[in-house]
């Protein structure tokens, strides 16, 4: 469980919340009355989320919501104050605090899966346009083999030499249309799977987008290289 003690400075008048060994300052300097003493309360962090505030000593005044207290347990709705001015308490401070001192974990293993789904998608996009350069290949054969029965057919055969020229044209022309379509719908698919990939494949702690495969992170890196959350693998 997790302690805080909270007191005035006596030498600059800022808060103290100390956790453990480290003890972070708030407030400006003479931010605290007097009557908030050196040690003049104990917070302990609850499983739960909630908080007992406890005085340690008697001659203390600590307030929960207006109300004097002894030993209360809180929630940050609640407005705790302490000493005679009722300086109030700053949860923001305590959250501070917890952060920097209790390290911080980041499950990284469904990135895993982002990334294996990125790369799917990102084959596939491969695939579909070998297939249809394949096709391409084919069809511009086959209009060139028209356009070329032009000259090779007899002139007795009039009738199939314009039949062939005119296949060819049309297989000639949408291929070209096909191709002006394929060239425009390809990159537009592959922004949006980056930026698919930018808003999923990120730190769940600090959300910054890492820039490389899964295997090639998880070898090279303990903990993520921005906000140092230590690697659940």
């Amino acid at each position: 469980m997790l302690e805080i003690v909270i007191g005035r400075n006596a030498q600059n008048g800022q808060l103290n919340l100390t956790m453990g060994n480290k003890t972070v300052p708030f407030g400006g300097i003479d931010s605290v009355p007097r009557s908030v003493s050196r040690r003049h309360c104990r917070v302990q962090v609850l499983p739960n989320g909630t908080y007992t505030i406890e005085n340690l000593k008697m001659e203390n005044d600590t307030y929960v919501n207006g109300s004097p207290i002894f030993t209360k347990t809180v929630t940050t709705s609640d407005v705790v104050e302490l000493g005679g001015e009722h300086y109030k308490l700053s949860w923001e401070a305590i959250r501070q605090l917890i952060d920097q001192v209790t390290p911080k974990t980041a499950d990284i293993r469904p990135l895993r899966r982002v990334w294996m789904r990125y790369e799917e998608e990102t084959n596939a996009i491969q695939a579909d346009l070998a297939k249809k350069n394949a096709i391409r290949g084919i069809a511009g054969a086959l209009g060139t083999l028209g356009m070329i029965s032009v000259f090779i057919l007899p002139d007795s055969l009039g009738f199939f030499r314009f039949f062939f020229m005119g296949i060819g044209l049309i297989i000639t022309v949408t291929m070209i249309v096909v191709s002006l379509n394929d060239s425009k719908k390809a990159p537009m698919k592959r922004k949006m799977l980056q930026q698919k990939l930018r808003n999923s494949y990120v730190c769940p702690c600090c959300r910054k987008f890492y820039t490389m495969d899964y295997d090639l992170l998880v070898r090279q890196y303990d903990q993520c290289p921005y906000c140092k959350a230590k690697f659940i693998k």
